[in-house]
């Protein structure tokens, strides 16, 4: 009986052993369905968020293409040539320009690839070129100012003078200004750009002289065919806040004059300012400091035929 009993509690007790076995062999078995199940789920999750990080990297390396594609325009005389495969990071992209018949349109396309995602960006320009006109019309002219001569007017010259030279009064200063509301600018245009250029056609006797021309912007209206160096409006006797002219202290742009032909100053937020507050476009002024010795620079005024 007790031989029995024993077997029988040996026996339970191998019953309860199987049992238990079987009971962890089911939940690790379960356990592994989950961890299975788990790390496909998380591996199409970390495959989807791949997807999207490179589809992201994609449409900022086309938006960087674009970027390339408008610094190319303004400062690459070939910028009409194609952009092919351009490697940045683990990317690349493509840009290319097409424009109309006129070129006052320019359509740049950019086309950027990661691995497998790819993305395209397109912006349009719009390029327009504002030449003041010899007219009376006062919101838009050129004209230059003269310390020696403080009470003339050159507005009716074809030349426009910059100078620095100390001694004699001969420092002159260019001033012109636009009429903006002439321009057909899209309603939703933003300004990417913005130059002003003049031609220069002859330079003092000594040669190039590294003198550095800014330009700022004029805080004083002004009439153009009525301007000296002491008054914006010598008709009404309206003196400037200082003579030469009333401008900004901070100068927008600058420039060293190195050859003959078509110099120009970056204006693109001197532009945007008088878009913004078109009531306080009061054009722009190009002047540098004294120095001595026959500094003269001649440009070609709106009056130029």
């Amino acid at each position: 009986m007790r031989k029995e009993n024993l077997f029988v509690r040996e026996s339970r007790l191998k019953n309860q052993s199987g049992f238990a076995l079987v009971m962890v062999m089911t939940t690790v078995l379960i356990l592994e369905l989950i961890c299975f199940f788990l790390a496909q789920t998380r591996g199409v999750q970390t495959n989807a968020a791949f997807n999207r990080i490179q589809k992201l990297k994609a449409r900022y390396l086309a938006e960087a293409g674009l970027a390339h594609g408008l610094w190319r325009l303004e400062n690459n005389p070939d910028w009409r040539v194609q952009m092919a495969d351009i490697p940045l990071g683990d990317g690349s992209y493509t840009v290319s320009f097409s424009e109309d018949t006129l070129g006052r349109k320019i359509v740049i396309d950019s086309q950027a690839g990661v691995g497998g995602a790819k993305s395209s960006a397109r912006r349009t320009v719009h390029w327009l070129v504002i030449q003041p006109p010899y007219t009376s019309d006062t919101k838009e002219a050129d004209t230059y100012i003269k310390e020696g001569e403080p009470d003339t007017v050159f507005d009716d010259k074809s030349d426009l003078l910059l100078d620095s030279e100390e001694g004699g009064g001969k420092r002159c200063r260019t001033l012109a200004r636009f009429n903006f509301s002439k321009c057909s600018l899209p309603s939703d245009a933003k300004i990417v750009s913005s130059f002003f250029s003049m031609y220069l056609y002859q330079i003092p006797k000594e040669g190039f002289i590294p003198d550095i021309y800014r330009i700022h912007r004029i805080i004083q209206d002004w009439l153009p065919h009525e301007t000296t160096w002491k008054e914006r409006n010598k008709n009404l006797h309206l003196a400037w806040s200082a003579p030469g002219g009333a401008f900004d202290p901070s100068y927008e742009d600058s420039k060293i004059f190195t050859a003959l032909g078509w110099q120009r100053w970056r204006t693109t937020n001197l532009v945007r300012f008088w878009l913004k507050y078109p009531a306080q476009n009061y054009g722009l002024i190009l002047e540098t400091d004294i120095r001595a010795g026959n500094n003269e620079y001649k440009f070609r005024s709106s009056s130029y035929s």
